[in-house]
Order: C-alpha cells, then sequence, then structure tokens
C-alpha cells in the first residue's frame, strides 16, 4: 500500500524523513545515555508506511549500538517484535546493513547463512553482496550526534553563532583564532570526502573550502570554509512563496539576502552593480541566471572528476550580492580521493534525485553508483530552479510505501511519467526557460544536455532571446527548408539578379555598342551570346554549389575543432564567395566579348572606345549583379545556415574572427550597392555627347534603368543589413560572452 503525503500531517516525504529522524535522535540520545534502550518505546504509531520506514532505520541503530558493546542480537527478534516487517519479507536492506556491521565488527559472517535463513530475499541479497566494498543504507550516521553549541570551543575554533544544521552535522559562524578571521565551521560526526573533494576545485560559484580536521574528544570532524552570509536558496524558497507569482523579481532574491544578512547581525552592501543587477531582472531571468552559474560551476566540478549529488536548494549560498555558491559536497563522488569511491558516503535528498540516482540508492535495485555521472547533477540541478521558479516541485507530492525499496520504486515512477504538462509560472523574457528544464528532467539521461556546460549555455540562450531565437528556432517554417536545401534555396538569390543583368547588358551591348560595329559583328554578337551565358551561368552554378556544399555538409562522426571552426567561417562567408563568383565570371565576359568581336569581325568604328565601353558595361553590370546575392545569401547564412551548424553550446568564441569580418564586409557591400549604380552614370551621361537621337533614347533607357537598380538596391541593402546586424550582435553576445 503505498501512502500519499499531501493530506497526511507529514505533508512532504522531506518532513516524514525529519520524523523519522527525530526518532532516531532520541533513540540515539538514550543508547548514550546508559543502559540498552527497548526499541518497542522509539517506534512511532502513524501511518503504516511510516512506522515500518521509522522500525527499519531504528534497528539498523540499535544493530549497530549492540555490536560495539559486543551485545549482538539476530535480526530474527527483531522480526518476531516487529510481525509487520516479516509480513512482506524482510527488509533486504535491513539483510544487508546486518551484515555488513558484522563483517565490520569482526564477526565472522558468510553470505550462504544470510540466505538460508531469509531464503525469500536471497536473490536481492545476493545481488546486494556481489560487490566486497559496502555502503551502508542507514539514514543515522555510525560516529553519533553532534552536542556542541554556540560559545563552545573546538580545537582552534571559537564558535560563535549556529548557520544551520541537519540531523548529522552543524555549520557555525567561527572565528579561527590562530588566522584571526571568520568561517563557516561544518561540525560532523563522521568522516566524508568533503573537504580532499572541494581542494581540487577553484571556482568563483562554489564555496571555498580551507582545510579538515579530525577530533577524538569530542570525536567530531571538522571542515572549514568560507563564511557565506546571504543564506541560501532554501530561504530564498520559503521567502518567495508568500509572494504572489506575477509579484516576483530579482528584487525577491535581494530581500531574503537581506533578510538572512539581519539575522546574522551582516550590513547589507550599497552601492553593488551586482546587486542592482538581480534587482533589474524579471523572477524568471533571476532563476535562469542563478541557473547558468550554478551549471558552470558543475561543468567545472565536472572537468576536474568530482561529482556532487545533493544538489538541492539547502545546498546553495548565496553572498551578500545574491551570488550562488554551491556547498556541501559531503556526498560527491570524486575519482581521485583515495578512500571516496562512489559506494562510500552515498546518499543524497531524494525530492531532487534523478531516476537513475534514486534506483543506485536503492538497495534492491541492480543499478550501482558507479554509472551515475554529471547527468544527475544536471536533472537535481533542473529540479531545483524549477521549484525555485513556480514555488513548487515539478512532481508535486511524493509517495511514501509500506517498504523503502518500494518508497524509491515508486518516486522512480513518477519521475518516469514526467512532470505536469500545465504551469502557472510564465516565462516572462525568458522564452525556453520551461523547455530547457523540461529537457533536463527527461528520465532518460541520454535526452539531457550531455554536460552541466551545455545546460549553462542553454540557460545563457534564455537570457538573450534574439540568440536563442537564432540558435534554437520554432521547428518548420521557411527556415526549416534553407537548412534542408541549402544550394536550392541561396542559388535562386544569386541567379536572378544575374539573368536580369544578363538580359540589360546583352540588350544594352548590342544597342549602345554592337550597333556602330559592323553587321557581321551583330551577328556574330547574336550568336555568341547564348554561347557565353551558356558556358559562365553553369560556371558559377557549379563552383557555387560546391562552396554550398563545403559549408553546411555535417561530416560523419567527430570533427576535430580546427575543421568545425573552418566550416562555419565558409558558411559567414557564403555571401563573399557568390559575390566573387559573379565578379569573375563577369569581368572575364568582360574581356571575351571584344576580343571575340575583334578576332571575328574586324576592329570596331569607334576604335578602343567601343572596348573600354564592352568592358565598362560588364563590369557594372556584374558588380552589381554581386552585390544583390551577397546581401540575400549573407542573410541567409547568418540567420539560417550558420546557426544550424551550431551544436548545443551556441556560437564558440573561435568563430568571433569571421563574425567581425561579416560585419565589415557589409560596410562595403552596402556601399557598392548605393555608389556603383551612381558612378555608372557618369560614364553614360558622357556617352549622350555627339550621339544621334537613336543614341539618346538608348542611353536613357539605361540611365533609367540605373537610377531605379540603385534605388531598389540601396532599399533592399538597407533592410536586409539592419538584419544581418541585429543577427551579427545576437551571434557576438554569446560567442563573446
Amino acid at each position: 500500500m503505498a501512502m500519499d503525503l499531501a493530506p497526511s500531517p507529514a505533508d512532504t516525504a522531506s518532513r516524514v524523513w525529519d520524523t523519522v529522524a527525530g526518532h532516531l535522535e532520541r533513540f540515539a540520545e538514550a543508547w548514550e545515555a546508559g543502559e540498552p534502550p527497548a526499541l518497542f518505546h522509539f517506534a512511532p504509531d502513524g501511518p503504516p508506511a511510516v512506522r515500518r520506514l521509522a522500525l527499519v532505520e531504528l534497528i539498523k541503530l540499535d544493530l549497530e549500538q549492540r555490536l560495539n558493546r559486543g551485545m549482538g542480537r539476530p535480526l530474527e527478534e527483531y522480526l518476531r517484535e516487529f510481525a509487520e516487517l516479516a509480513a512482506a519479507g524482510p527488509p533486504c536492506d535491513l539483510l544487508y546493513e546486518d551484515y555488513h556491521l558484522r563483517l565490520r565488527s569482526g564477526e565472522r559472517v558468510d553470505p550462504a547463512d544470510y540466505y538460508r535463513r531469509f531464503p525469500t530475499a536471497a536473490n536481492d541479497l545476493a545481488r546486494l553482496l556481489g560487490d566486497v566494498r559496502a555502503r551502508s543504507t542507514s539514514v543515522f550516521p555510525s560516529g553519533g550526534l553532534v552536542t556542541v553549541q554556540p560559545g563552545d570551543r573546538l580545537d582552534d575554533f571559537d564558535l560563535l553563532a549556529l548557520l544551520g544544521e541537519g540531523t548529522f552535522a552543524r555549520v557555525f559562524l567561527a572565528r579561527q583564532v590562530a588566522m584571526q578571521r571568520l568561517v563557516a565551521l561544518k561540525v560532523s560526526a563522521t568522516r566524508a570526502a568533503e573537504a580532499q573533494t572541494l581542494a581540487q576545485l577553484d571556482h568563483p560559484h562554489i564555496v571555498h573550502v580551507y582545510d579538515q580536521r579530525a577530533l577524538t574528544e569530542p570525536a567530531v570532524h571538522l571542515v572549514y570554509m568560507t563564511y557565506v552570509p546571504g543564506g541560501t536558496l532554501h530561504n530564498v524558497l520559503d521567502h518567495v512563496r508568500v509572494i504572489p507569482l506575477a509579484a516576483r523579481t530579482g528584487r525577491t532574491l535581494l530581500e531574503a539576502v537581506d533578510k538572512a544578512l539581519v539575522d546574522r547581525g551582516e550590513v547589507r552592501p550599497t552601492g553593488s552593480p551586482v546587486r542592482a543587477d538581480w534587482a533589474g531582472r524579471s523572477w524568471p531571468a533571476a532563476v535562469c541566471l542563478l541557473g547558468a552559474k550554478l551549471a558552470d560551476a558543475l561543468d567545472y566540478a565536472h572537468k576536474h572528476g568530482v561529482l556532487h549529488r545533493d544538489i538541492k536548494p539547502a545546498n546553495v549560498l548565496l553572498t551578500a550580492d545574491g551570488e550562488p555558491l554551491l556547498a556541501d559536497f559531503n556526498l560527491g563522488f570524486c575519482s581521485k580521493v583515495e578512500g571516496a569511491g562512489p559506494a562510500a558516503f552515498f546518499g543524497g535528498s531524494l525530492p531532487y534525485m534523478a531516476p537513475e540516482h534514486l534506483e543506485a540508492f536503492n538497495p534492491a535495485h541492480p543499478r550501482s553508483p558507479e554509472t551515475l555521472d554529471g547527468r544527475a547533477d544536471v536533472y537535481s540541478l533542473a529540479v531545483t530552479l524549477w521549484e525555485l521558479w513556480t514555488g513548487e516541485r515539478p512532481f508535486g507530492a511524493e509517495v511514501l510505501a509500506e517498504t523503502w525499496p518500494a518508497t524509491l520504486e515508486a518516486l522512480v515512477e513518477r519521475r518516469r511519467s514526467g512532470p505536469p504538462a500545465g504551469i502557472s509560472a510564465s516565462e516572462g523574457d525568458v522564452p525556453g526557460l520551461r523547455e530547457v528544464l523540461l529537457r533536463c528532467l527527461d528520465p532518460d539521461p541520454a535526452r539531457r544536455p550531455a554536460t552541466a556546460g551545455e545546460l549553462a549555455r542553454e540557460l545563457e540562450l534564455c537570457l538573450r532571446p534574439a540568440t536563442r531565437a537564432l540558435v534554437r528556432p520554432a521547428p518548420g517554417g521557411w527556415r526549416e527548408v534553407v537548412k534542408r536545401h541549402p544550394f536550392l534555396t541561396t542559388y535562386p538569390a544569386a541567379l536572378i539578379p544575374n539573368v536580369l543583368a544578363a538580359v540589360f547588358n546583352a540588350f544594352y551591348n548590342q544597342s549602345a555598342i554592337v550597333k556602330h560595329w559592323s553587321q557581321e559583328a551583330r551577328d556574330i554578337f547574336l550568336y555568341i551570346v547564348p554561347v557565353v551565358n551558356g558556358l559562365f551561368f553553369p560556371l558559377g552554378t557549379v563552383i557555387f554549389f560546391f562552396a554550398v556544399r563545403a559549408a553546411t555538409r555535417r561530416p560523419d562522426g567527430i570533427e576535430p575543432l580546427e575543421e568545425s571552426a573552418e566550416r562555419r567561417a565558409r558558411c559567414l562567408g557564403l555571401g563573399t564567395m557568390a559575390a566573387w563568383v559573379c565578379v569573375g565570371c563577369w569581368l572575364v565576359a568582360g574581356l571575351v566579348w571584344p576580343i571575340v568581336l575583334r578576332w571575328t569581325a574586324g576592329p570596331p568604328e569607334r576604335g578602343p572606345e567601343a572596348y573600354l565601353h564592352f568592358l565598362t558595361s560588364l563590369a557594372v553590370c556584374g558588380v552589381m549583379a554581386a552585390a544583390y546575392p551577397y546581401f540575400v545569401v549573407t542573410y541567409l547564412a547568418v540567420h539560417v545556415l550558420y546557426p544550424a551548424q551550431l551544436g548545443p553550446a551556441g556560437p564558440a568564441a573561435a568563430d568571433a574572427p569571421a563574425l567581425r569580418r561579416v560585419a565589415r564586409q557589409l560596410s562595403l557591400y552596402r556601399m557598392v550597392v548605393i555608389f556603383v549604380p551612381l558612378v555608372a552614370v557618369a560614364p553614360v551621361a558622357l556617352l549622350f555627347l555627339g550621339r544621334d537621337q537613336g543614341d539618346l533614347e538608348h542611353y536613357a533607357f539605361a540611365l533609367a534603368i540605373l537610377a531605379v537598380n540603385g534605388a531598389i538596391g540601396t532599399v533592399v541593402a538597407w533592410i536586409l543589413d539592419g538584419r544581418i546586424r541585429a543577427d551579427l550582435v545576437a551571434l557576438f553576445e554569446a560567442a563573446e560572452p
């Protein structure tokens, strides 16, 4: 039978764990007082699921205390005393704990003996005992309780005030006498790998740990670290839940920080640009920025071989300026710390655990802790951010079943069904926040962001809507067509202006130049026009096709970083490539025309002027026919094709030079579009002098075409130039954060 904790007095699983811990504390205190206490006096009378969970943990503690005193008691006696534990078969985690407690106490234990005594649990227990290394399933530490108080002195530390406490540890504001500095001192009953773990890490959003010490009297372990006075995200949650969702802003975060500062006798900073930045943000933007900073810190830790494994609001500290710092890596796994394997010091906070984390935490599940990676931390961070954003956890009330493994299985099943589709919180000015968090909450790790660094970049993109619109466009639409068919969509942008220019140029050359040649030249000209166009248009098409293919085709397998950057640079340069192909073909044609006519029809009547006229007309048409494709192709490249080449991280710093090059070229091509038609008008106008009426009509027509073309080109270039520059600014923000 499962129990939904929402209607019960313990309305969340966290409160149930606190209730169980309270019974364990009282039982431990009774043991420390002297004679062995009667366990049944400390068992709760609440719902059966809570009572069963508490009984299992109380028995684990009782077993340890008795074995430490040479007063071991067989498990069968407990099962007879509390028959409800045996009704569904003895709890597998209890058998596992008994085996390792006796092994640690020096007893000779044989797994076969447990299989014989508890046949219904033999298969699960055999799987658990297959690994020689042990992880304790008890939620209570073997070292006992931490009883020190403010005013006490521990070693070199004067305890000034209690900053926070849990079941197994307390954190004090302390003065380190030798160094004359204030520190946060964590006092716990058991040694953890936290200090060794954090000593490797130097990141602005990870709490800096100075050192650790182990004391024998009292028997406690000390970890001293930077004092962070602004409270925790847990305090922020307590504060925001009483504020209407629509009224929350970045100032809400600072209000919670200021309350923590006042409670600790600290002075609120004034004139801080960091606080001003937080205050000016919407609530979704503040949550998103917090998440990006924490994800970056996680990525740094993961790259140094450190997993956190216990990300939750209480483990995120806040500075007086509201900056977040990851703390309490007590449950982390560091592959470089001797003795801190993934099975050692393993645990976490259930409401924030990923499904695979819960499975590894479950003694009855075959998943081992070694299979977890940084994506479990990504999941936990997403739960934390979702709760901070909406005020509620994504999976609602937890479910407590009759047994511990069943409880964990129910939690896993709830996560695998996914978070609710509806959400009352608005994304506001942070489009994509919900989408990113839902991706992180996917029950399949393979569908989550591959690294915390990828999550950090995704959250940073959410804070830049213009950049995100480029890099993460909505599926479908015209951009999808461009991405799927880059050549077929960019080629018309280059082809159409050149076809129009070719038609105009052929008409103009025939009317203004070849007309004054011989009849033979006029006949040859009409014959050569389709030949030249039939040669240069396919040539330009082939060159442009391979340029587009090289710039947009993704290679199979992993591409070296240098080659990837070069490919993206070529993609950004497609407009320039199209322009140079056009100019090259037109200039070569400008040389070919007069040479062929001179060779086949003899010299023109007007001498060298005709050759210069030919070359000028083709050069002007070529430059104009190249400038227009540049803007259209560059717009498609910057707006669609280049973003499609980017990976999950978005624009890279290595792309900044190519982006700057496009920005510089825009000004040049805009000048070409505006001034080339104007400059071309001058030599055409000079040709009016001394011409007959027929020539004047042709020249007037040419001038009109140039003027209209210049006007249209200026408008088109101005519009596309503005859009391209806006896209470049958005991409620059991500490439150079």
